[in-house]
């Protein structure tokens, strides 16, 4: 991808014109930049061309307004939990970029950017993609699941009471992610621990707990079990229907 490297009165606007793209492409495929409203001599911007578009560049989810006013969580906590989703989003398309300025002939398994790139990218967009479902599946009414996600619980598990039991005693185990998932091959609901860089394979999340202690220290401090509880008070059922939803279109 084609860089430029501001110079005094330089404005993404002015760039945008200069290059002939979109001030929306150019500014998506700049997100690693803190303000595109005030550049600085020296910011690197990268110009997208037809050639590499914006089609492989993240653009982040806006937080849901309600997610501020949960009982159980402070405006802070969210807010500083949503600063460390961006901070993934702008990653990913940093590495991105760095990427397609790469010579691909110096790649070697014993050490080159290339590979050390490749693995920071599957940690960033894999932690970006679970923090979207995190955030997505909160702001409900909590409660009891609902709806074709409880008649699944119930088929796979005997009961709603013994899944919950299960679910946050997996969250207590856990030091990433917790993920309720279906699995492709067995055609079953389980509830699994995502730890790390480690990848859940033909699993598809339908519910999605982050443990990180960043997703709870400022209200609670290590009590992750109180972090749970609150968890499951502020669910979003309709969120969790609907990915099941769309997961029983796809199969059909």
């Amino acid at each position: 991808m084609p860089k430029h490297v501001v110079r005094s009165g330089d404005t993404i606007k002015n760039l945008a014109k200069k290059y002939n793209v979109s001030f929306s492409n150019l500014s998506l495929a700049n997100s690693h930049l803190k303000n595109l409203e005030q550049l600085n001599p020296g910011d690197v911007i990268y110009i997208p061309d037809t050639a590499d578009g914006t089609y492989s560049l993240v653009k982040s989810t806006p937080l849901k307004m309600q997610l501020m006013s949960m009982i159980g969580f402070s405006p802070r906590q969210i807010q500083e939990h949503y600063k460390i989703y961006l901070t993934y989003v702008n990653k990913t398309n940093e590495i991105r970029h760095q990427l397609r300025s790469l010579e691909q002939s110096e790649s070697s398994s014993i050490f080159s950017q290339l590979g050390t790139l490749k693995n920071a990218e599957i940690y960033t967009v894999s932690n970006y993609k679970l923090h979207e479902l995190y955030f997505e599946n909160l702001g409900g009414k909590g409660g009891p699941a609902t709806g074709s996600v409880l008649e699944a619980i119930v088929r796979d598990f005997g009961s709603y009471e013994y899944w919950e039991k299960d679910f946050r005693a997996t969250g207590l185990a856990g030091r990433g992610w917790v993920i309720m998932g279906y699995d492709y091959d067995d055609g079953h609901l389980h509830n699994y621990v995502l730890d790390y860089q480690g990848m859940l394979l033909r699993i598809e999340p339908l519910l999605v707990l982050d443990v990180h202690e960043h997703a709870y220290f400022l209200d609670y401090g290590t009590n992750c079990a109180s972090y749970i509880d609150a968890f499951c008070r502020n669910l979003d059922w309709s969120a969790v229907n609907g990915r099941l939803a769309n997961l029983k279109f796809a199969e059909k």
